[in-house]
C-alpha cells in the first residue's frame, strides 16, 4: 500500500463521516453534535469504508456478482440504525437508517470513481 493509498482511504473515511453526519441531520433535522456521536458515525464510516470492498471483492471470485455489495450495505444499514439513529430524533428509525446508508454508499462509490481518474483502485487497496 502506497502513501497516496492510505491518503486516499483516510479522506475517504473523513469525507463519508461528513456524509453520515450530514444525512443524519437532514433526517433529524438537527445540526448539533456531541463527542459520542461524532465517535458513533466515525466507527460506521470506518466500516462502511473498509467492508463494502471486502464484500464485494470476496462475491467477484465466488462469481456471486453484487450480492456481495447488497450484504455489506444490509451490514451498513444495520451498524447505522443500532450506532448514529439511536442519538438522533426520528420518528421511523429503519426509514432513517436507510435513507442514511443509502447516502454513504453513493458518496463512497463517488470517491472511488474520482480514484480511479488518479489510477488509484481503492477497492484492490484491500
Amino acid at each position: 500500500m502506497t502513501l497516496e493509498e492510505l491518503l486516499l482511504i483516510i479522506l475517504a473515511i473523513i469525507l463519508v463521516a461528513l456524509v453520515f453526519y450530514v444525512a443524519g441531520a437532514i433526517v433529524s433535522q438537527d445540526w448539533s453534535i456531541t463527542g459520542s456521536y461524532a465517535l458513533r458515525i466515525m466507527v460506521v464510516a470506518i466500516l462502511a469504508v473498509l467492508v463494502i470492498p471486502v464484500f464485494s471483492n470476496a462475491a467477484g471470485e465466488f462469481d456471486l456478482g453484487d450480492l456481495g455489495v447488497l450484504l455489506a450495505f444490509v451490514l451498513v444499514i444495520i451498524a447505522v440504525r443500532f450506532l448514529v439513529i439511536e442519538e438522533l430524533t426520528v420518528s421511523d428509525d429503519w426509514l432513517a437508517a436507510i435513507i442514511v446508508s443509502f447516502l454513504a454508499i453513493v458518496l463512497f462509490y463517488v470517491i472511488e470513481a474520482v480514484a480511479r481518474l488518479f489510477n488509484v483502485d481503492l477497492v484492490s487497496v484491500f
